[in-house]
């Protein structure tokens, strides 16, 4: 029997094990994509969603709040369901709200029951029609950058302190941009173009360095997991 899990599946998998057991999350995820096989060409949404549902982890609970207050004995993986779709749905503009809304519910079916399963789709839809909440009804500049940026609310008051408002919410937006992957081609095995082929083939958005010939830059994936970096 194949042992192959749906990758959202494994991504609410290491969401739970991450928060109950505090693991360093890139030893999990690279475990948990050999485990899993998880087809290559799905590696980038499953690191996207485990690293992004994490970064934006405060910004998305500010969200779901008022959503789901009335519950308040709702099961981890439930809320932690919650957050990894309201990721997709706010952060990520590929995929859209009805797929992420869905796979949601499906995986709420299988994990739990129909009750479960409906309240998802009703927290889910209910946020799809009236919208996020405003960040506008925070009034403390520390603690609205804190939300909004993830970020601890001692650490946004000590720099906010020591460099202003502004300045600390151009730090803290710098902070939650990804940094940029590159990688040199060995040309003496493969041309450039070569091996930029052999990544989108795995599903890595990738695309020629403008700096060095021999080099690519990665927009989204690990390079060290690709097949080409073996190569």
């Amino acid at each position: 029997m194949s042992k192959k899990k749906n990758v959202r599946d494994t991504a609410l998998q290491l969401l739970e094990t991450i928060e109950k057991n505090q693991a360093y999350s890139n030893l999990l995820l690279n475990n948990a994509i050999d485990k899993n096989e998880i087809n290559p060409i799905d590696v980038g949404l499953l690191t996207e969603l485990v690293y992004g549902t994490l970064q934006r982890k405060m910004t998305i609970d500010f969200y779901l709040k008022p959503f789901i207050e009335k519950n308040k004995k709702l099961q981890s993986w439930v809320i932690n369901l919650l957050r990894m779709t309201l990721y997709q749905m706010v952060y990520l503009d590929k995929i859209p709200e009805r797929a992420a809304i869905f796979e949601a519910v499906e995986i709420a079916k299988r994990r739990g029951h129909k009750g479960i399963a409906s309240l998802v789709n009703g927290v889910l839809r209910s946020i799809q029609r009236n919208g996020l909440p405003s960040l506008d009804t925070i009034t403390d500049p520390a603690e609205r950058i804190s939300i909004e940026t993830s970020h601890p609310l001692w650490l946004v008051r000590r720099w906010v302190n020591q460099f202003g408002v502004e300045k600390t919410l151009e730090m803290c937006e710098v902070n939650l941009t990804a940094p940029l992957q590159t990688g040199r081609v060995n040309l003496t095995r493969i041309s450039r173009d070569e091996c930029l082929d052999l990544l989108e083939e795995e599903g890595f958005d990738v695309e020629p360095s403008p700096i060095l010939p021999e080099a690519v830059k990665c927009l989204r994936g690990n390079l060290a997991s690709s097949k080409a970096f073996k190569y």
